[in-house]
């Protein structure tokens, strides 16, 4: 039929030189998706040592101890492992997505005076100083996972828009041929 020529046989072409052209945005947006899954599963991953620390920090303030110090600042080391992690997944994220702002000035470190207040004062002021560092560290999480998600969500609608006009093109090339083909 596209060798026969004919306004069809041009319609067919334009309709196929598009649905490639979708098909390649499909792809683009199906790696942002990914790149995006996976900066929220660190975001997560974060969250989960924070809440965890949390619990140790907040048991410190009545009377944890040493062990107590060790565990919290374990969770609070392997938080800030996955911050780093979730620094090289939103790198990721931000070069399949150029126009994509996300705030990704997350830290969650202690610094060193307070840690060491923490491990040898261990009294009650160093420990809330410690707990509240948490907390902020928290919202900056939940901050940046909200902008990942929110961006996801966006995506999502494009991919799906894509989706729908790929499965529209091949309807209307489908039906082009049956016309012609009676």
């Amino acid at each position: 039929m596209k060798k026969a020529g004919g306004s069809t046989a041009e319609k067919i072409l334009q309709l196929e030189e598009r649905e490639g052209y979708l098909m390649s945005q499909k792809q683009e947006l199906q790696e942002a998706v990914d790149a995006g899954s996976a900066a929220v599963a660190c975001a997560d991953q974060i969250l989960s040592e924070l809440d965890s620390a949390e619990d140790w920090g907040t048991w410190d303030l009545i009377g944890g101890g040493l062990i107590t110090d060790l565990v919290k600042h374990g969770h609070l080391d392997e938080a800030q492992a996955a911050v780093e992690n979730l620094q090289t997944q939103l790198r990721r994220f931000k070069t399949e997505l150029a126009d994509v702002t996300i705030d990704a000035d997350i830290q969650v470190s202690i610094d060193g005076f307070l840690r060491v207040a923490d491990y040898f004062f261990d009294g009650l002021f160093a420990d809330w100083a410690v707990l509240d560092q948490i907390h902020q560290s928290q919202e900056q999480v939940h901050r940046t996972r909200s902008q990942i998600c929110g961006v996801l969500d966006h995506l999502q609608t494009l991919l799906e828009q894509t989706q729908g006009e790929i499965s529209s093109i091949s309807l209307e090339v489908e039906q082009l041929v049956t016309s012609v083909s009676m």
